[in-house]
């Protein structure tokens, strides 16, 4: 039923006006953000013995999101019950106890009302089931182009994001080498101003002490090789589209921690700024990864 389209939004709205032979129903489906997939009904009593089949039948469209099914009547339906019987019914008992306990207050609406308060909901047949399941079908129908037309538009938020992430990558890129280079050239000064002491005791260890220093707080670069890897991943899924929002979450995860370690190992500025500008805009981008079903 649900269209491939290159994402979906876990938010939309959907509704649905049964027509005979099952008229008098109005459905209504509406879908919110959430983790994973988690259904609630609302439905009067004559659709109950369908709980479960709506259930199984939002779990097969739908993978993702708080989606709620709400069943009400429409003033057809009403016109066509025994309420309006039941409402006379309720006037002639309490005119009767009136008269029998003697009492000078006249009937009134708020008592019939109060009188049929206190009886069951007047009781319909039960919905035929392949009636009740087509027109709920209408319904998600309406839902899954609501959260499709509003999936197209946030493709192209996504995708603008992630442009200006691979913007910021190519300038990390042209500027690298001469970042490496400089942190070169300053490993080299320090062992330099160490060298003209060789013969001290300790200008070994301190030798060992700088470089060890150099390899794990300098060298980003498995985090910088890890972080691509990623981005190329997110970029896959984009294009590959569908249920993808578990995905793209978990992706930007791992892209947020690999450039949060990439940055506080780097300390040439024409790097660290475009990186901390990725690090600014995966943030935007997760919070927009968030509706993505």
């Amino acid at each position: 039923m649900v269209a491939n389209n290159k994402l979906n939004s876990m938010t939309g709205f959907g509704e649905y006006s049964t027509l005979p032979p099952l008229e008098g129903y109005r459905i209504t489906a509406k879908s919110l953000n959430h983790r994973n997939l988690e259904v609630q009904t609302m439905l009067p009593r004559e659709w109950d013995h369908l709980d479960l089949s709506i259930r199984k039948l939002v779990s097969q469209e739908f993978h993702r999101g708080r989606i709620e099914i709400s069943v009400s009547r429409t003033d057809a339906i009403v016109k066509n019950n025994v309420w309006l019987s039941k409402a006379m019914d309720a006037y002639t008992d309490l005119v009767r106890l009136q008269e029998f306990l003697g009492l000078a207050e006249p009937v009134r609406l708020e008592h019939i009302l109060m009188h049929l308060s206190h009886e069951r909901t007047p009781t319909s047949s039960s919905v035929d089931p392949k009636a009740g399941l087509a027109a709920v079908s209408s319904a998600l129908l309406a839902l899954a182009n609501s959260r499709q037309a509003e999936g197209d538009d946030l493709f192209f938020v996504v995708e603008g994001l992630v442009k200006e992430v691979e913007n910021a990558v190519q300038r990390v890129e042209l500027q690298r080498p001469r970042s490496l280079e400089a942190a070169r050239t300053n490993f080299v000064k320090k062992m330099k101003e160490i060298i003209p002491d060789v013969q001290q005791p300790e200008t070994n260890r301190r030798i060992e002490e700088e470089a060890l220093f150099y390899l794990s707080k300098k060298d980003n670069e498995e985090e910088w090789q890890r972080f691509r890897i990623h981005l190329t991943r997110f970029r896959q899924d984009l294009t590959e589209g569908g249920s993808i929002g578990k995905s793209l979450d978990f992706l930007l995860q791992e892209m947020q921690r690999e450039i949060n370690t990439f940055i506080t190992k780097e300390a040439q500025p024409d790097v660290f700024q475009p990186a901390m500008e990725i690090r600014n805009t995966l943030t935007r981008l997760k919070e927009q990864i968030q509706n993505v079903e």
